[in-house]
C-alpha cells in the first residue's frame, strides 16, 4: 500500500496564494445576494470563445457577469463581445493562469466560476453548480464531469483493462481500478472522475480539472502559482494542491456534465515531452518519490515512440 503524500507540502507556502482573511471554514447562513455569480474566461480570442459565450448566454442561470481576460495585444480580437454583462478586461501578462489570476481580482459577485474558452455547457449546468455549492458552503469548491464534443462520452473513462490498472497501480502509486476516481499520487499522477460509475451527486476529489470549477471569492487563488510557459499542461493539479493547502475541498457534481474538445493523448510526443519537466517540479513541490516518476517517464516515453499513432 503506497503513502500519499499530496498534502504534506509545508503548509506556510500556501500564504503567498491564497486569500486566507477569512475563517476556514464554518460557513455562514448564506443569502440571497450570495448568488451572484462572475464567470473568468482566460482566453487569446480564438473562434471557439463564440460558442462558449453562447452556452452561458443560454443557460437556466445567466451569470452577472462575463470577464474576458485577454492579453492587451489580442483585446481587439475580443472588442465585439464588450456588452452588458460582458466585459473585456485586457491584461499586461500573457499565459492562462495569469490572465486568470489577474481577473479574479476584477470579480464583483460573491461566486466565481473559471471557465475555458472552448467549453460547452448545457442549460443547466451554472444553475446545479451553485446549487451545491452552496450546500456545501465556503471552503469548497465545485466542478463537473466533462464529456468529449463529438464522442459525447466521458473523457475520464475508468473501464480499464487490466493491464492499465496493473500499470497505474505500480508505476503511478494509483489505488486499483475506480478507486482512483478523483486521485492524485504520491507521483503527482491525477486522475478525473466516471460519472457512470458514480451513485452519489457529489463525488470527493484531490483535485478538479481547471476547464470549469466554481468557487467562492474568498477561497480563489490570486496569484500566479505556474511557473511555466506555453500551454498550461497540468495547472489544475497545481492549482488544485494550493487550494487544499489552504483548507479548501474539491468536489465533482456527477450529474452536470460540459462538453470540450477531445484531449490529445497523454502518451503522445507532443505531450509527454512537455509535461514530463512540468510533473518533475510537482514532484519537488509535493516530495514525491522521485525513483517512481522516473519509471513513469521513462515508460512514456517509450510509449511515444513506440505508437506514432497516438500523436
Amino acid at each position: 500500500m503506497h503513502t500519499r503524500v499530496y498534502f504534506s507540502a509545508p503548509i506556510p507556502t500556501a500564504q503567498n496564494y491564497y486569500n486566507l482573511d477569512h475563517p476556514n471554514r464554518a460557513s455562514a447562513p448564506l443569502r440571497e445576494t450570495d448568488t451572484g455569480v462572475s464567470v473568468v474566461i482566460a482566453t487569446l480570442g480564438g473562434e471557439c470563445l463564440s460558442k462558449t459565450i453562447d452556452s452561458l448566454l443560454s443557460g437556466s442561470k445567466i451569470p452577472d457577469e462575463i470577464l474576458i481576460c485577454i492579453p492587451v495585444d489580442h483585446a481587439s480580437k475580443v472588442s465585439a463581445f464588450a456588452s452588458g454583462i460582458i466585459k473585456i478586461i485586457p491584461t499586461e501578462v500573457k499565459g492562462q493562469v495569469k490572465q486568470r489570476a489577474f481577473g479574479f481580482t476584477q470579480t464583483d459577485f460573491p461566486l466565481v466560476m473559471q471557465l475555458d474558452d472552448d467549453i460547452l455547457l448545457e442549460k443547466e449546468s451554472v444553475k446545479m453548480l451553485v446549487d451545491q455549492l452552496l450546500l456545501l458552503g465556503k471552503g469548497n469548491v465545485i466542478g463537473p464531469v466533462y464529456y468529449g464534443k463529438n464522442t459525447k462520452r466521458c473523457i475520464h473513462d475508468m473501464h480499464a483493462a487490466f493491464s492499465k490498472n496493473l500499470f497505474d497501480y505500480i508505476i503511478c502509486a494509483a489505488p486499483w481500478g475506480i478507486a482512483k476516481m478523483g486521485k492524485v499520487t504520491s507521483v503527482g499522477i491525477n486522475y478525473g472522475v466516471d460519472d457512470s460509475l458514480c451513485k452519489e451527486d457529489l463525488f470527493s476529489t484531490d483535485w478538479l480539472p481547471g476547464g470549469c470549477v466554481l468557487s467562492f471569492k474568498e477561497d480563489l487563488v490570486t496569484k500566479d502559482f505556474f511557473p511555466f510557459t506555453g500551454k498550461a499542461y497540468c495547472e489544475d493539479v497545481f492549482h488544485s494542491y494550493y487550494r487544499t493547502l489552504a483548507g479548501t475541498r474539491s468536489w465533482v457534481a456527477t450529474g452536470v456534465k460540459v462538453y470540450i474538445d477531445e484531449p490529445i493523448p497523454e502518451f503522445s510526443k507532443a505531450v509527454v515531452e512537455k509535461v514530463i519537466s512540468i510533473r518533475r517540479q510537482f514532484l519537488k513541490l509535493i516530495h514525491g518519490p522521485q525513483w517512481r516518476l522516473f519509471f513513469y517517464e521513462v515508460f512514456c516515453r517509450i510509449r511515444s515512440r513506440v505508437y506514432p499513432e497516438a500523436e
